[in-house]
């Protein structure tokens, strides 16, 4: 999960380290840089791949083809009932149908393998790259109130393509390939983000050894670095016209979290950026000079205490606005991407009132975290000096706006506590904060048992014993967080460790594995997939957030959904957005009769 980027932060959210192994780094000299001659499929394109497919055309703006289907991922229902909620708001009672549950039998890997062959071909993969297919099939498990499994389903079957560029791993948003079936043969979800590219130049690399000084000089001296991974990380589908071999840093050990950063293999590739700042009496005002790389450039600024909502500009101006008052404390952070998706990082820290300069170093990135009344949204974001998490945060927070969704509240950084998750009868403001709102988006660093923070008006994190989430008002909270719904021992322990905390929410979405955060857009995807557009209508609850993870995470990983299951079986697995469609009661711990799950892998 990464892109063609010359120093940025792979960032995985988690407490322990992710390593890239497999692929070594490469022997050779020189490397091709690829030229872009297109950017996706054209209309015409995608309508051949749709109906090779029988699904309709859904090719986006920038090329990328993104279809998902009502019956992706199916579970069968009944309707039993209708109410209202505690805000005045209609609900629809449906029950698990296990009967048509249990007589699902999806497509053979075989049969799914022969259907998906024409699939690289109609997305206009050739040249130098070059799929191999991996099979997976999302399940819905069910368990009891103690977290004992009572019930697995296979509910589909999908084909995901491992691809490689020049015989180099090609990963990142833009090197998508997957398709998922129902059991007829039938497609019900299909992503395609692929460049059309053409052999240019041979470059010299730099050698691995050097790959390893450079990675070394990016970390903390604590942190050792095993051999980097020479790949090609292709960024989002958009204006780039060139993709350039990179290093993907390999650290081992440290203290806490440690991302993988990349490191441009060709000598001079990226950009390189300065900046000088001041601060006066809470004032901020910084300037930014850039070179390298190829312009136009783009520019993306962050703070360690405030909101900034214009920050693309080479110059910014602000005023602090620090959630606990202190007029001290202040970092900054410039993130500046090139014509080809080359990026580079700049941080400075104000100690007090005064001027800093600061220049690019290797290394960059981010993740952030979000919440939503009538229906109304907030924000929470741990790790401000990534700007992916920014973006994330960005990107929720204008697409629910674009809806007339209001964010009640927007913490980012070390203005995000973990008593605003905490429950109000343990010391906690959850119902002033997370459990206030509908739906809460939250990035930041988590394993299996916890999700942490960077402030601490408590501890510094999140565990299970910690929260009653659903009980005042929320449905709906997102963890972009590594491992929080991990089965850690092959008993779907996850239900045991976080089942405690949904009195009354609905969904609880997060990942059984890492979460990575590579160029942000995470929580405006899902977002955008809670609402209709021209060629597709909205998503459940629970597709938004498959979809987001099959577009913006790395191949391999795995996201999962769980709730809980009340009388009569009835479950809020088919929840819409408030207004977009039926959405089910809350259902109580004091009236729960078990738990379900749904995991896929992207």
């Amino acid at each position: 999960m990464s892109q063609t980027r010359s120093w940025m932060a792979v960032p995985a959210l988690a407490a322990g380290v992710l390593l890239l192994a497999g692929a070594p780094a490469f022997a050779a000299d020189t490397a091709t840089i690829y030229d872009v001659s297109q950017e996706g499929l054209t209309s015409a394109e995608g309508q051949k791949l749709a109906d090779s497919f029988g699904i309709p055309n859904s090719v986006a703006d920038n090329g990328a083809f993104i279809y998902t289907g009502k019956s992706f991922g199916a579970v069968p229902h009944k309707q039993v009932s209708s109410g209202r909620d505690e805000s005045g708001r209609p609900t629809v009672a449906s029950a698990l149908d296990i009967p048509a549950l249990e007589s699902i039998r999806p497509l053979a890997d075989k049969a799914a393998l022969s259907r998906a062959a024409e699939l690289p071909a109609l997305a206009g993969l050739g040249g130098d790259f070059r799929a191999a297919p991996s099979i997976s099939h999302s399940e819905l498990t069910t368990a009891d109130n103690d977290g004992k499994r009572t019930g697995q389903y296979a509910l589909d079957t999908s084909v995901s393509y491992d691809l490689t560029l020049g015989g180099l791993p090609a990963t990142g948003q833009g090197a998508k390939l997957r398709v998922t079936f129902a059991g007829d043969g039938s497609v019900t979800q299909l992503s395609s983000a692929i460049r059309k590219l053409t052999l240019g130049k041979e470059a010299t690399i730099i050698s691995s050894d050097e790959a390893l000084k450079g990675c070394a000089a990016l970390y903390a001296p604590d942190v050792r670095q095993a051999t980097p991974t020479l790949g090609y990380q292709l960024p989002e589908l958009g204006a780039v016209k060139q993709i350039f071999p990179t290093y993907t840093c390999n650290p081992v050990g440290g203290e806490g979290q440690q991302p993988n950063l990349l490191l441009p293999a060709v000598k001079g590739a990226a950009p390189s950026a300065t900046f000088k700042a001041s601060l006066h009496s809470g004032g901020v005002n910084a300037e930014a000079d850039v070179s390298g790389g190829t312009a136009p450039y783009s520019y993306k600024w962050a703070s360690s205490t405030t909101v900034l909502e214009h920050n693309q500009e080479p110059k910014l101006a602000y005023q602090r606005a620090p959630r606990d008052g202190k007029l001290t404390g202040e970092g900054l952070t410039l993130e500046v991407t090139d014509a080809n998706g080359l990026t580079t990082t700049a941080t400075g820290v104000f100690e007090g009132d005064g001027s800093i300069s600061a220049a690019s170093n290797p290394g960059g990135g981010g993740f952030g975290k979000l919440a939503i009344g009538p229906t109304d949204v907030g924000i929470e974001q741990t790790v401000d000096e990534w700007q992916c998490a920014q973006d994330s945060a960005i990107g929720f927070k204008s697409v629910m706006a674009s809806h007339a969704v209001p964010t009640v509240f927007d913490w980012r950084g070390w203005a995000a506590f973990e008593k605003d998750f905490k429950d109000v009868s343990l010391g906690g403001w959850d119902t002033t904060y997370v459990d206030n709102v509908d739906a809460q988006w939250y990035t930041g660093h988590g394993s299996p048992s916890s999700f942490t923070f960077k402030s601490s008006a408590d501890d510094q994190d999140v565990t299970p014993s910690d929260a009653k989430w659903g009980d005042y008002d929320l449905e709906w909270l997102q963890l972009e967080s590594c491992q929080v719904l991990a089965d850690t021992n092959g008993t779907h322990d996850y239900f045991s460790r976080w089942g405690g905390t949904m009195d009354g929410l609905h969904i609880l979405n997060g990942f059984h594995t890492n979460a990575h955060c590579i160029a942000g857009g995470t929580g405006g995807r899902f977002a955008e997939y809670l609402f209709p557009t021209w060629y597709r209508g909205p998503l459940t609850v629970r597709n938004a957030w498959a979809q987001m993870a099959i577009d913006k995470e790395p191949a391999g990983d795995t996201y999962r959904s769980m709730g809980n299951i009340g009388s009569g079986w009835v479950t809020n697995i088919g929840d819409y957005f408030w207004g977009q469609g039926p959405t089910g009661p809350d259902i109580r711990l004091s009236g729960r009769i078990g738990m379900w799950a749904i995991s896929g892998t992207v």
